[in-house]
């Protein structure tokens, strides 16, 4: 487990939104965190791994794990 930097936190709760929202299948998400976040893709890609791989209701993602 590791902390969470903050700009992964702020695109995790997103994902979490984003994901309640409807608007996309997750799986295609990471279009939607590279705009929103002004980061590249493969940046949005990695942090829509993590949030997968540390999904949560409650959007507690103060630690993750690869």
């Amino acid at each position: 487990m590791r902390k969470t930097t903050q700009q992964e936190m702020s695109a995790m709760e997103y994902l979490n939104e984003l994901r309640d929202s409807g608007v996309t299948n997750m799986f295609g998400a990471a279009p939607y965190v590279a705009t929103t976040f002004g980061i590249p893709k493969e940046e949005a890609r990695r942090i829509l791994s993590l949030w997968m791989n540390n999904f949560n209701e409650e959007a507690n993602y103060l630690e993750v794990k690869e």
